[in-house]
């Protein structure tokens, strides 16, 4: 009886040790997992300088966010998000639902690339989206995107490169901050803000390029991150935060 009450309180130890390593590790865990799907989902280089995941409260930070173009599209810097917090409803998660009550977003850099042919990237992001769509068949398992309570966008510089009419090439610092939106539903929602930053900063690509239905990559973004978010925050959300 002494042997077998020693093996199981070796046997507690040893789990309660792996419990608390993946309590440590968790953000590193969940890092390199969402880089993974990321990469997996838009075929380009992703960079994450930190992720954390709040246990105590179902949230997520992102520092340092970089989507890098691919050499197709020159390879530089597509999307930089210095910050992103997002504060999500656990409930509707587990429902294989996606109802965000907060995002705030620091966008500090979009780069839209125009290649020789015309293409730009958001082009070849939405080409690459279809094509995962059709070869997985049925969407039926992925996550409903419900909306976003409050989004805060902050916004930075917006760049725009062609190689096939340089005459085009546009660089403006928006310098917007906690532009705050409402009930964002889909892309049309966003529309509004877009067209103010397109009038105010004369910037003409961003009509060109995010409003029209030809170039509407950023209407099918967030069904993208959709599939895979349960399983990223799947059970995590219960336990206490390390320190």
């Amino acid at each position: 009886m002494k042997k077998l009450f020693k093996w199981l309180f070796r046997l507690v130890l040893v789990l309660v040790l792996a419990a608390l390593v993946l309590v440590l590790f968790l953000d590193t865990i969940a890092k390199s997992l969402a880089e993974r799907e990321i990469r997996a989902q838009t075929g380009l280089d992703v960079k994450i300088e930190k992720l954390s995941i709040g246990l105590k409260t179902p949230s997520v930070t992102i520092e340092n966010f970089r989507l890098i173009n691919s050499s197709d599209f020159g390879g530089s810097t597509f999307i930089d998000v210095p910050e992103l917090d997002v504060q999500y409803d656990l409930q509707a998660i587990r429902a294989k639902k996606v109802h965000l009550n907060l995002l705030r977003v620091n966008l500090g850099e979009l780069h839209i690339v125009q290649n020789k042919d015309g293409k730009t990237n958001l082009q070849a992001l939405q080409e690459r989206q279809k094509q995962r769509e059709q070869a997985s068949g049925s969407s039926g398992s992925k996550a409903r995107f419900e909306g976003i309570d409050t989004l805060k966008l902050t916004i930075g510089k917006l760049k725009f490169t062609s190689e096939k009419t340089p005459a085009n090439n546009e660089e403006t610092y928006v310098g917007y901050k906690n532009e705050t939106v409402k009930n964002v539903k889909s892309m049309k929602d966003l529309e509004p803000l877009i067209a103010r930053v397109s009038l105010e900063k004369e910037v003409k690509f961003l009509s060109e390029n995010l409003l029209t239905h030809g170039t509407n990559a950023p209407r099918n973004l967030p069904q993208s991150a959709e599939k895979e978010t349960p399983k990223a925050l799947d059970g995590v959300s219960d336990q206490p935060k390390k320190k």
